[in-house]
């Protein structure tokens, strides 16, 4: 997936490549400025459990960049070599504590295959300084296991939101090896590691999809 280099923003304190002296990027659309890898070394050096710097740092607010709608049609209209040789499209929706999950298609590819999802939820309160993130748990009727692949992409959808009491982010997760030719259903469990922080006794999302 292309990202435009000139819109990278701090994934710490927001700021863009115009505004700091250098930006070191990471996977996917990560990036940290030289300013807050500077306070991740003082912290890293403290031997204070909760120094102020460290709880300055938490209480930020989340960074998430946004996805630009050009990308999506340029997608559509041009296939590339990243294309997956299947698609199969689930649309499946659960809620739970205002939150919805919509599991929207399975891509497979030569070696491993991609969950697509859409979440919704309200906005994370003022405090929270975490991407958000859902964690995926999946097993086929043969015992196979598979977790998400760490730098998974989770973009921002406010157009999708309609309106500031909602948020919508647009997700894939992806997994590694392909479910065997002789699975006949997939458990797909889902959870918002965040909301443990804000709801009691959250139970994960749960889905069941056949393969064929």
């Amino acid at each position: 997936m292309s990202f435009d280099r000139s819109l990278a923003r701090c994934s710490f304190c927001g700021r863009s490549s115009s505004e700091v002296r250098r930006m070191v990027a990471g996977p996917g659309a990560a990036y940290i400025c030289d300013d807050c890898l500077q306070l991740c070394n003082e912290i890293l050096h403290d031997a204070t459990p909760f120094s102020p710097q460290a709880l300055e740092l938490a209480s930020r607010s989340p960074v998430v960049v946004a996805a630009p709608q050009f990308q999506t049609q340029e997608r559509s209209s041009s296939p590339t070599r990243n294309e997956p040789l299947r698609k199969v499209t689930l649309e499946l929706e659960q809620k739970q504590q205002g939150m919805t999950l919509i599991l929207h298609q399975l891509h497979y590819y030569q070696t491993h295959f991609e969950l697509h999802y859409l979440w919704m939820r309200t906005p994370f309160r003022a405090g929270f300084a975490f991407v958000p993130r859902i964690i995926f748990s999946l097993q086929d009727d043969i015992g196979t296991q598979w977790t998400g692949e760490r730098g998974g992409i989770l973009l921002a959808r406010p157009e999708l939101s309609g309106g500031s009491n909602n948020a919508v982010y647009q997700g894939n997760a992806r997994f590694r090896p392909l479910p065997s030719p002789d699975a006949r259903a997939l458990t797909i469990r889902a959870i918002d590691p965040l909301a443990q922080f804000e709801h009691e006794h959250l139970q994960p999302w749960q889905f069941e999809i056949g393969l064929s």
